[in-house]
């Protein structure tokens, strides 16, 4: 009997090595780590990339595991929430203590500068899409929380209703199915509302040449919970019809400098952060844009992840944007005013996803 059973053991065992032997043969990677490395933005994400590829079968592992668990009746993986065509965040680090304290750290900016100063708090898909998840699960509305947090601006700053435009357009192509971000119609949306508080007119989609820059792809939500059944992703840019004010791109991190004429980064989409191509996402602290505006006025944005895609519709009114990345400046161990005069600027914008914002360590280097 002890024969027999060592006799299967040896030839699972032999199974096993087998499996593993085709599936290096027949799904390995076919790209060099060269190529990676000069593909993704950073050597931690070239690392995590190639880890990634590495491991043969490793997706439809765990892709089988989580079908397996939502059959069983799950929708929640870690902090992504399932509902019946997309994927969400639901963020339980969230605090209002954090979130005071921030505001507090705006109103100082707001103190120190002579420059008009405005805010926008944007809802994430979880605020938009909370009717469709658990309440358990939400706690707190975004809603509530933006207004709160409004509430305790000092006079001198004009807040930006993103929610209710944004909430409007919920059925259409607002926010991506399996990226924790807003799509190019989502920041459409709030460009809208945002711009005519800052004393601009907005442009129509009808000025725009729709591009396809991606037809098809799984954000990072979708690589951490792996259900099937999803919709893909798309990202969708727009560029002027008559002819783009951009002239030029800075970007810059300490002593790290890469110059380009656009906004958008195709570079981006041969990485695994595709939606890098919007200002090359938030791997730099500064990014100067100077636009062939003669006479229009200039804007600093203090932001979070989400204005990386709607700044490509605000260079159509400002002849410099500048955009400042708190976490930058916290990784870099500077102040605001080391890389920046908000003096110099006709108009600041502060403008965070509610989420990040109310999480964020970084907002004490806006000094």
């Amino acid at each position: 009997m002890k024969r027999f059973s060592d006799g299967i053991t040896v030839a699972a065992f032999f199974a096993i090595l087998a499996m593993f032997a085709v599936s290096v043969i027949f799904f390995r990677d076919n790209g060099s780590i060269k190529q990676i490395v000069a593909d993704e933005p950073d050597m931690r994400s070239a690392v995590t990339h190639q880890i990634e590829r590495s491991f043969p079968l490793k997706n439809n592992w765990h892709s089988m595991h989580d079908d397996i668990m939502l059959f069983t009746g799950r929708r929640l993986f870690g902090d992504i929430y399932l509902t019946d065509d997309r994927l969400v965040r639901v963020d339980n680090s969230v605090s209002e203590d954090k979130m005071i304290m921030n505001i507090a750290y705006v109103n100082e900016l707001a103190a120190n500068t002579e420059s008009p100063i405005y805010m926008m708090l944007v809802p994430t898909a979880a605020g938009v899409y909370g009717d469709n998840i658990p309440e358990a699960l939400t706690g707190k509305s975004q809603r509530e929380m933006i207004n709160d947090a409004y509430m305790q601006l000092d006079r001198r700053i004009a807040s930006i209703d993103a929610f209710y435009p944004l909430y409007s357009a919920k059925d259409e192509y607002v926010y991506y199915r399996t990226e924790d971000l807003w799509t190019s119609f989502g920041a459409y949306y709030a460009y809208c509302e945002s711009i005519k508080t800052l004393g601009e007119s907005p442009k129509t989609l009808e000025n725009y040449d729709q591009e396809y820059a991606l037809t098809a792809f799984y954000g990072d939500m979708y690589s951490r919970a792996m259900v099937s059944g999803l919709d893909p992703d798309r990202i969708n840019i727009f560029r002027s019809k008559v002819h783009s004010p951009v002239k030029s791109v800075v970007l810059t991190k300490g002593d790290d400098v890469k110059e380009a004429d656009s906004v958008y980064f195709k570079s981006a989409l041969k990485t695994s952060s595709k939606t890098d191509i919007f200002l090359m996402g938030d791997h730099y602290t500064k990014c100067d844009i100077y636009n062939d505006l003669p006479g229009s006025p200039t804007l600093l944005i203090i932001k979070g992840s989400f204005a990386n895609t709607i700044v490509p519709y605000y260079t159509a009114h400002y002849r410099k944007i500048t955009m400042v990345d708190p976490d930058g400046l916290k990784a870099e161990g500077k102040d605001l005013s080391e890389v920046v005069d908000p003096d110099e600027y006709d108009r600041i914008l502060v403008l965070y996803d509610i989420d990040s914002f109310s999480t964020s360590d970084s907002l004490t280097f806006l000094k």
